[in-house]
């Protein structure tokens, strides 16, 4: 029973410690030429004076906090079309908080909007390949007392089904990998977009979640890996198309039935370890209830969503936006509850190689300090220290794997638990 309670004890202490940080939404859509005319894709049929009160919707309804847009059409321009997403799309009825990152390109390009509030745009780079860039945002949160970054990776692979288009799409994700290479793999990665994959065996994908170092892999959050196209068994994955008959010359039909677009995360937003962590169960591709097999998102009736929202997301696009959420925030200074307010741990949070923190008490005491992993096996001990004033104290953690890790300190009436963060070493 003494066992239970402890263990409840730090379970409590885990809950407060996430619960603590702040939340953020992400949000991918593909636009479906968002001001980009051609033959199938009019001013009739694909207005984009329409389609930005539509938008305007759905945006509102989910009250995201990272906008990544794949094909906006750059008619007039490139900035035009990025503003006047911003101007009757984002920035209406009284709302002034977001901003755009610079788009680039010549046609069919990416577009990144974000809450100048919560983010400050840091970069932008490019990666330049022979169909279209691909965007890096990198940014910082504004709302944390430490330091927090996030690296936003906006993908639109080539569409199609021959092999030179499999083959042009993993070239594009090897340009990705190129470029990530020259990058800190302990960062925080989201790449999103819409990849044109039919299953997570194409090459592309593969190369997404086991690349040649390991390191830079990324993860499908609800981990839903297969033959996605035309599936009954992944129907609450599929993002395209938003139509079944063939009516409209723009909008692709046959129903929802192939898992196009995604937010994929890294480890350390997988895991934590940097101040951004996917918040479990929050994937969602918008208005997907799993009745929509081979049918359009209204047809049946879908209840998901208030019904001008279903309405705007089918004349919006044939593809359906995707969600994600994420914790963020002040995960290196997170301490749990302390038995007593006199007795306080400080810990140098997160740890590579050594742990180091300072043991604080009311009166000297013998201190027993113990590492659980999140199962509540226990993993290290520390031999008894005794609690002196400002004392730094050291655990060498290198052989512990990254991940998170329950930190707890027992006196002879006190205990604290600390969630501790360890991270790989360079």
């Amino acid at each position: 029973m003494k066992k239970l309670s402890f263990f409840l004890f730090i379970f409590v202490g885990i809950v407060f410690a996430v619960y603590s940080q702040g939340t953020i939404k992400v949000l991918t859509y593909n636009l479906l030429n968002f001001n980009n005319y051609t033959s199938d894709c009019t001013q009739s049929n694909n207005n984009h004076v329409d389609k930005a009160a539509y938008l305007k919707t759905i945006v509102k309804n989910q009250n995201p906090d990272l906008l990544l847009f794949c094909e906006l059409g750059t008619n007039i321009s490139a900035t035009y079309t990025t503003n006047y997403i911003l101007g009757n799309s984002l920035n209406v009825d009284g709302e002034t908080k977001w901003r755009a990152g610079s788009p680039t390109g010549t046609y069919l390009i990416n577009g990144f909007f974000y809450d100048k509030n919560k983010f400050e745009l840091l970069s932008q780079p490019v990666i330049s390949t022979s169909l279209r860039d691909i965007n890096v945002y990198k940014l910082k949160y504004k709302l944390s007392s430490v330091d927090v970054y996030l690296n936003v990776i906006i993908a639109h692979l080539k569409a199609g089904s021959s092999e030179s288009d499999i083959q042009q799409r993993r070239d594009m994700v090897q340009a990705i990998f190129d470029w990530l290479s020259t990058q800190n793999a302990n960062e925080n990665f989201i790449i999103a977009g819409d990849f044109n994959v039919t299953s997570s065996s194409e090459p592309a994908f593969q190369l997404l979640i086991n690349p040649n170092n390991p390191s830079y892999a990324f993860y499908d959050p609800v981990n839903k890996l297969g033959q996605w196209n035309n599936n009954y068994g992944f129907r609450h994955y599929h993002t395209q198309s938003t139509h079944e008959d063939f009516n409209s010359d723009c909008h692709s039909g046959g129903g929802l039935d192939d898992r196009f677009d995604f937010v994929l995360i890294n480890a350390s937003v997988k895991d934590g370890t940097a101040g951004v962590k996917y918040k479990e169960d929050s994937y969602w591709a918008v208005g997907q209830d799993g009745m929509r097999f081979n049918m359009s998102i209204n047809n049946p009736v879908n209840t998901t969503l208030p019904e001008e929202v279903i309405t705007a997301l089918y004349h919006m696009s044939d593809h359906l936006p995707v969600v994600a959420e994420f914790y963020i925030g002040e995960q290196n200074s997170i301490i749990s509850l302390s038995s007593n307010p006199d007795f306080y741990v400080n810990v140098d949070n997160p740890a590579c190689d050594n742990l180091n923190f300072v043991v604080k008490s009311s009166y000297p005491q013998k201190i027993h300090v113990n590492i659980y992993d999140i199962s509540g096996k226990l993993v290290k001990s520390l031999n008894e220290i005794y609690s002196l004033s400002e004392q730094l104290h050291q655990i060498n953690v290198h052989d512990l794997c990254p991940g998170i890790y329950i930190l707890n300190f027992r006196g002879e009436k006190e205990h604290q638990t600390v969630r501790l963060v360890k991270t790989g070493c360079e």
